[in-house]
């Protein structure tokens, strides 16, 4: 399998559907049979995975995985990477808000790379900012604390977009252990340790604020505190 791409889902009956005919619509020429993409149901209630099943019939790379009990984010995508059968691999999230052709630029950079970030850059974004100023504070302000705190060497450390090679991804599990949103951070702080190559790419993104399962402050919080326990765990001193 050369490519395997992780998508986290929890309730996302109206968001992953066209998120999943964009992927095959851009991967399935190019890779064929060669190429996966994985959705991890976590603990879904809506029609998700019906969504999910519908895509697959039309796209045999589709297909998921079911959490039965709630997993954070970090956990979801966690259990994705271990199923994940590709030489590169992907995770993204299932509003589609950093495109499959963005995705490829990760993909790409893997070829000189061991692991690879979207960096959203404001002069990228696909459309204007609905956010009210608060929350755009707190969306800068998060990710610079992170990325000084950690020194990550980074612009974006928390996009939801990443790329690794196999390898990488080998060295990397046994050390990961963040279940919530701060598994971003904690992958960049192993690839350091591990003395991996990290770059970066910018990428078009377009914010999709409908269905969010985002509370901006409760996950400032969770990441700021996360900052701390990465920074000062025993294991990696």
């Amino acid at each position: 399998m050369d490519v395997s791409i992780v998508i986290p889902a929890h309730n996302e009956e109206s968001r992953i559907g066209p998120t999943l005919r964009a992927y095959a619509a851009e991967y399935h020429p190019v890779w064929g049979e060669r190429w996966e993409l994985i959705v991890v149901l976590n603990a879904c209630t809506d029609g998700t995975q019906r969504v999910v099943d519908e895509a697959s019939a039309e796209c045999p790379a589709v297909r998921w995985i079911a959490e039965d009990d709630v997993l954070g984010k970090g956990a979801a995508i966690r259990a994705g990477l271990r199923e994940a059968t590709g030489a590169h691999i992907a995770f993204v999230d299932a509003d589609n808000m950093v495109a499959p052709g963005e995705t490829r630029k990760l993909l790409d950079a893997l070829e000189a790379h061991d692991v690879a970030v979207g960096w959203r850059r404001h002069d990228l974004a696909l459309a204007p900012s609905s956010r009210s100023l608060p929350r755009r504070a707190v969306s800068g302000l998060s990710p610079m604390w992170s990325r000084l705190f950690l020194a990550l060497g980074v612009h974006d450390p928390q996009c939801g977009a990443k790329a690794l090679r196999r390898e990488a991804l080998d060295a990397m599990l046994p050390s990961l252990t963040e279940n919530g949103w701060a598994l971003d951070l904690e992958m960049l702080v192993a690839a350091r340790r591990l003395g991996l190559s990290v770059t970066e790419a910018p990428v078009a993104w377009r914010h999709v604020p409908e269905g969010s399962k985002v509370r901006l402050t409760s996950a400032a919080l969770e990441v700021f505190r996360a900052t701390w326990r990465l920074r000062f765990r025993r294991d990696w001193n």
